[in-house]
């Protein structure tokens, strides 16, 4: 019996050790939860019941060179929704009807777009920049669908519309091939970035830190309360060398011409400041940030993205006759020897016309750049010889890009003898006729032309046109982001500037150019109309300009696509900028 009592009692001692040590382990199970890991589990209890709302943050404005805004950020609500707990797959598609409906957007994407945000456990921008007319709308789904709620953001915004469009570029939805690249720098899903212009290129710049809430929801995804949040911080601010009263001359200028289709470049000869960049046709970019329904219909479709100041490559026509003067006169050709117009040209069974069938007459260098002459240009470029215009071509920067850094420019195509020969093809007497009025296979961009004009203004330096002078920072601190900067230098005789400056002054007081002749402004230019296979002639004006008795501070290319003549469809535009740049203004 005793040893039934003492083996009870081993095992009711057994019993209590083990309680006692399970007591311990669930002790220090406990201490460790409560008070070890204590914050690290009321963050996983307090996401449970929490969703982060990210607030976009207003990216930096872009000024004019005097300050005014051409782009900014303005108030706009955006939709977004916060998944609840349970995920009711017949409901979820409801919404998407239902959101598709009042966003006209396609019922699908945003299904699917609702179902990532379940799957993720993190709210999601569905619609943004949102009219109120939708906004109201919209509301009433709140009552019936949980999770959706509206927000106000920071939106992109173009006060002047289209003014500048192709220039400053627009804003989209970020696509999977950036979301992999940006990723570790903050971006989201959902964000917008730059897509084209100056937009993209200083993304980095312009975008800010966003700003987020964190809301306590309940098992639905109704918004509760603010538990805490994280104010945004603004992008920097981008300050322009455009000037926006010129931008838009230029702008309105090409819209009215014959076809409504060119490219206008204007530069300041000292330094290489763009004053005005223009294309037509041209679009605006806040169609970019509309929502669905307030979206023109096709509107990327027929998108105007070609941006011909930059892109757009056309022979120069006779706006090409400066750099053949400066060819000839260098090459020991007389100012005053005279070449004999008829109207035509023979080189041997070929014959070239003049612009006047019934010819010139006697014809000096001054009247021969005067009026354009033809034949005066075909013989003294042959005098000059096509490898020395070739090399002075090459020396205005033809062939090549400006280094403006502008996405999308292009080089054009350089016609000379060496350039025949770099494919192998020989090069002709005829072939010199037509490069000696700016024919042929040469090919030149209106920015190309616009440092060209620049170069004749200031007597032979090449400047890289920039447009950005300055970021200055939400904490008040600048930085240069361009600079003046040579990108050549042209050996040419005073002598040889002094013809070339007065031939482009008689072109306007006496010549093809008489319509930008401006009571008070020293206007000196070129018209020029290029033969096109495919239609119309393309017209051009080139042309620099400055106070009287001041050196030039604006140098201008103008090209009308199938405009027809330089004088009347080019020449206006120009006359219509000059006067814009030298009005009397009040200090801004």
């Amino acid at each position: 019996m005793a040893h039934w009592d003492r083996g009870l009692q081993d095992r009711l001692n057994f019993l209590w050790i083990a309680c006692y040590v399970g007591s311990a382990i669930l002790g220090v199970r406990l201490l460790h939860i409560q008070v070890i890991r204590n914050v690290y589990y009321a963050r996983v209890a307090e996401s449970n019941r929490t969703q982060i709302i990210h607030q976009s943050a207003p990216r930096g404005i872009i000024t004019d060179r005097r300050g005014r805004v051409i782009v900014t950020s303005k108030p706009a609500f955006s939709l977004i929704y916060l998944p609840g707990e349970t995920q009711d797959a017949s409901r979820i598609a409801g919404l998407a009807k239902s959101l598709a409906k009042e966003l006209r957007e396609d019922s699908e994407s945003l299904h699917e777009k609702l179902k990532e945000a379940h799957e993720e456990e993190a709210a999601i921008h569905l619609a943004e920049n949102l009219p109120l007319k939708t906004m109201f709308k919209l509301s009433e789904l709140k009552t019936i669908y949980p999770g959706v709620d509206l927000i106000v953001e920071a939106r992109r915004y173009y006060p002047n519309g289209a003014t500048a469009g192709h220039l400053l570029g627009y804003m989209g939805r970020m696509d999977k091939r950036s979301w992999r690249r940006l990723r570790a720098k903050g971006y989201r899903k959902d964000s917008w970035i730059g897509k084209t212009g100056l937009e993209s290129k200083y993304e980095r710049q312009l975008r800010g830190v966003d700003g987020e809430s964190r809301m306590e929801v309940d098992a639905q995804g109704h918004l509760k309360r603010k538990i805490g949040e994280s104010l945004w911080s603004p992008g920097a601010n981008l300050h322009l060398t455009l000037d926006l009263e010129m931008q838009k001359a230029a702008e309105e200028g090409l819209r009215a011409s014959p076809s409504g289709m060119g490219g206008v470049v204007v530069l300041d000869p000292r330094n290489g400041a763009i004053l005005a960049l223009a294309s037509t046709p041209d679009y605006d970019p806040n169609l970019f940030l509309l929502s669905g329904n307030e979206r023109p219909k096709d509107y990327l479709k027929n998108l105007p993205e070609f941006n011909r100041a930059i892109q757009g490559t056309y022979s120069p026509g006779s706006t090409f006759k400066m750099l053949v003067g400066v060819a000839m006169l260098e090459s020991g050709v007389k100012p005053d020897e005279k070449v004999y117009c008829s109207g035509k040209f023979r080189l041997g069974r070929r014959s070239f016309a003049c612009l006047k069938k019934t010819g010139h007459g006697p014809t000096d260098w001054m009247r021969g750049i005067t009026q354009s002459c033809n034949v005066y240009f075909y013989t003294m470029g042959l005098r000059a010889k096509g490898a020395n215009i070739e090399r002075f071509s090459k020396m205005f920067g033809f062939g090549k890009k400006t280094g403006s850094g502008l996405k999308g420019e292009k080089g054009g195509n350089l016609f000379g003898p060496e350039a025949r020969k770099s494919k192998k093809k020989g090069w002709y007497e005829g072939d010199t006729v037509n490069l000696s009025i700016g024919q042929g296979e040469l090919l030149v961009t209106p920015i190309q032309m616009a440092v060209y004009a620049a170069a004749l203004a200031n007597r032979g330096t090449l400047w890289r046109p920039y447009v950005v002078s300055k970021i200055v920072y939400s904490d008040g601190t600048e930085e240069p982001a361009e600079k003046a900067e040579k990108a050549g230098v042209l050996d040419v005789s005073d002598d040889t500037w002094d013809l070339i400056s007065k031939g482009m002054r008689s072109v306007v007081t006496n010549g093809t150019g008489r319509r930008v002749n401006i009571p008070g402004i020293d206007v000196r230019g070129k018209t020029g109309t290029a033969q096109n296979p495919l239609g119309e002639d393309h017209a051009w004006f080139v042309a620099f300009a400055g106070r009287e008795g001041e050196e030039p501070s604006l140098a201008l290319a103008v090209l009308v696509q199938f405009g027809g003549h330089g004088s009347s469809a080019a020449g206006p535009i120009a006359r219509r900028i000059i006067e814009t740049a030298f009005a009397p203004r009040e200090d801004l």
